[in-house]
């Protein structure tokens, strides 16, 4: 001890006595000249923020001091900003070291080390000396205050050394935001799914029960009651629409099943490939013993003026329309609305739709005379989606999703479309034997000499649209001759003419 006391440099001992002056207890040891502040005059719990800046600004004068004398003293300014936030080091001995004399009770308990003011103790210089000494963790130290100032200290601590090893928040935030990660997206897709055929789906329907039995047939008798009304308003030259939850083609049927004075004309208005102009045409033939010709509203007024006529051999006719708001049926609201209009035919009509009525315009309205009732029934649509597309096993487009597609298109596709359309519709009426099939070059002639395309370039980028959608398809030939057709009847494509 003598010989370390009386090595230590005038520089160092004056340099020490200095910082006693200042106010400072050091606490040092002789492995890495660890050094640690603690300034007793602030050791209160209430510490205005200026003497914490002061004692900072001490803390920075005495690293940089230590700087340049040595490099074994950096780390004061760190262990000061430690001191500061209730944090100390514990000096514990090893074994078989002689103990510490001269120091505190708290020294002893906490392992701190404290000196009195002005002079450094003589446990400060032995702990210097002590060559077997080793330092613990960064530990918090109590100091005789509340539980409550402990856990300040600590989240202080951890922000300070959050502080430290990751920067600001804010600049945490950008460097998460432009992290390049993996994106996390499966691999699953619904082409993975199992496959199931229109068989399994109609077997896997019709195995759902029934449930509510009694409560629906209650329903059933209270709107069979209303049969008698509903024909005294047609009687008084009104015709009744139906709205409602739920399947309403069985009662309505059995309604008209009643009416025996005068012949029932049903039109099913959710068949996808209705053609209202057909349907008319064998009113006219078959009903009413008319050659009719032209367009669906000529045939609806051929109809109207049949009936107002004195020499007509029916008086009056039921006309049932189901699903009146279908698709194939929402652009000929204007013909119906002229055969409703008629006081000798009695309309009767259904829709599912909950946007039905923006269909009709004021005319319209004034000439259909509607009497609205409800008619919920809570039946399944069985019928109605019988000619739906339910299988997943299919690769074919219906008429609905053609429509669909269309109505995506620009004017110029859609004429493309309605080209190879007209050609396999007049292939059919001539009952070739050939396969309705347009030949491509034929196809791009005709397109192109109707302003329709430009280039073959604009051709081939239609046709692709088509394909991908599995509207129009094609076959190359052994020759290498290419055809294309619509895979859908005649009947069908009338249809969606019709409708577009």
């Amino acid at each position: 001890m003598a010989e370390n006391d009386s090595s230590r440099t005038p520089q160092t001992a004056s340099r020490a006595r200095n910082r006693f002056d200042m106010g400072l207890t050091l606490t040092t040891t002789r492995q890495g000249r660890k050094t640690l502040l603690k300034d007793s005059t602030y050791d209160t719990p209430t510490r205005s923020t200026s003497d914490v800046a002061e004692l900072l600004k001490l803390g920075a004068a005495v690293e940089a001091d230590d700087k340049e004398n040595s490099s074994e003293e950096t780390g004061a300014h760190a262990a000061a900003g430690q001191d500061i936030y209730g944090f100390q080091r514990r000096v514990v001995r090893k074994r078989g070291a002689s103990s510490l004399r001269g120091r505190s009770t708290r020294g002893r308990r906490g392992g701190t080390v404290k000196a009195s003011r002005g002079r450094p103790s003589k446990d400060a210089e032995n702990e210097d000396d002590d060559d077997d000494e080793e330092e613990e963790p960064l530990v918090p130290t109590n100091n005789g205050s509340s539980s409550d100032e402990a856990d300040g200290a600590d989240s202080a601590y951890a922000e300070h050394l959050d502080f430290a090893q990751t920067g600001p928040t804010y600049e945490r935030y950008f460097q998460g935001l432009h992290t390049t990660r993996a994106p996390k997206t499966s691999d699953n897709t619904l082409s993975k799914l199992p496959t199931q055929s229109l068989s399994e789906t109609h077997a896997i329907l019709k195995s759902v029960p029934l449930k509510h039995k009694h409560e629906l047939q209650l329903l059933e008798s209270l709107h069979r009651r209303q049969f008698r009304q509903w024909y005294f308003e047609l009687s008084n030259k009104f015709n009744l629409v139906f709205y409602g939850y739920g399947s309403k083609r069985r009662l309505i049927n059995m309604f008209a099943s009643q009416c025996s004075d005068a012949p029932v004309v049903i039109i099913n208005g959710y068949f996808p490939a209705l053609n209202l102009k057909q349907t008319l045409e064998k009113i006219a033939s078959e009903a009413l013993e008319l050659s009719a010709t032209g367009s669906v509203a000529d045939i609806a007024a051929l109809i109207h003026g049949y009936f107002e006529s004195k020499s007509r051999a029916i008086d009056h006719m039921y006309v049932v329309v189901h699903n009146i708001d279908g698709l194939c049926l929402r652009k000929h609201q204007a013909a119906l609305s002229v055969l409703a209009s008629s006081p000798r035919i009695h309309f009767l009509a259904s829709v599912d739709h909950i946007e039905a009525p923006l269909i009709w315009d004021t005319s319209s309205i004034t000439k259909f005379n509607w009497i609205w009732h409800d008619l919920t029934t809570f039946e399944p649509y069985t019928v109605e989606t019988s000619y739906e597309n339910l299988s997943t096993e299919t690769k074919e487009i219906g008429p609905r999703g053609v429509l669909h597609v269309l109505a995506s298109l620009t004017e110029n596709a859609k004429g493309v479309f309605r080209v190879l359309a007209e050609f396999q519709i007049a292939e059919s009426i001539m009952d070739t034997k050939q396969s309705a099939e347009m030949p491509y070059n034929s196809y791009f002639t005709m397109c192109r000499d109707q302003f329709l395309v430009s280039s073959e370039t604009t051709f081939r980028s239609q046709l692709t649209e088509f394909r991908d959608h599995k509207v129009i398809q094609s076959r190359h030939t052994p020759d290498g001759t290419e055809f294309v057709f619509i895979p859908l009847p005649s009947s069908t494509l009338e249809t969606i003419l019709e409708s577009m």
